[in-house]
């Protein structure tokens, strides 16, 4: 049985837009997933709302993707793939960042995990680096937060998958974009809708099948 490691923010933790509560278990993508792959692997899931790559909230610090993440890596060993879906957050107003420093945030993630023995016999685990769904404009009327905080984020979110993938090039990861398999809510323009989130689970794992891991 191979062990995936799932890590992500409020998409993959199953936020309903609109409410801000959480997707029943089988909707999640990640229940699909397993669903699909059935008893060939075994899917861990470790999601938190507001999640960054590896940027400090002012107002939530243990939301830096950097926090704790060795501690889970090293928690659930040995890892025969890591994927990563972050960077929605790193668009966030308040933080300034551009497309190609998230992209260094994914870059910096990989590197903690190689070199200390997290995959299978010692060695490192393939990584999967995830690029999210773009975001799209949202009706603030519907929304369940305060769509300001993605001010701007729109124009970044369209080039993210390139730089994903060219960074992905260059740490030997493997790329995949969620963007085509999974459009966004039209209520907030971020959060995976019920047949999104079972589109992405579908998607992902037929891609799965065509990865060496």
């Amino acid at each position: 049985m191979k062990t995936i490691l799932i890590y992500g923010d409020s998409n993959t933790w199953g936020y309903v837009p609109g409410t801000g509560e959480r997707f029943p278990y089988e909707q999640r993508w990640t229940s699909v997933l397993k669903e699909k792959l059935g008893a060939s692997c075994d899917i861990i899931v470790e999601a938190l709302n507001g999640r960054t790559t590896a940027f400090d909230d002012p107002f939530y610090s243990y939301r830096n993707g950097r926090f704790a993440f060795s501690m889970l890596l090293d928690s659930h060993h040995p890892i025969d793939l890591l994927v990563i879906m972050l960077g929605s957050n790193d668009l966030k107003a308040m933080f300034h960042n551009r497309p190609e420093t998230i992209a260094r945030g994914i870059a910096s993630l990989a590197d903690l995990a190689r070199g200390k023995g997290y995959g299978p016999g010692g060695g490192d685990p393939a990584i999967l680096i995830l690029s999210p769904p773009a975001l799209e404009t949202g009706d603030q009327s519907r929304a369940s937060f305060d769509l300001r905080e993605f001010s701007g984020a729109q124009e970044k979110s369209a080039v993210l998958a390139s730089e994903y993938k060219k960074t992905a090039g260059k740490n030997g990861c493997y790329f995949l974009d969620a963007a085509g398999a999974a459009p966004p809510s039209p209520i907030d323009g971020l959060h995976l809708t019920a047949e999104s989130n079972r589109a992405l689970g579908e998607w992902l794992a037929i891609e799965l099948g065509k990865l060496d891991f």
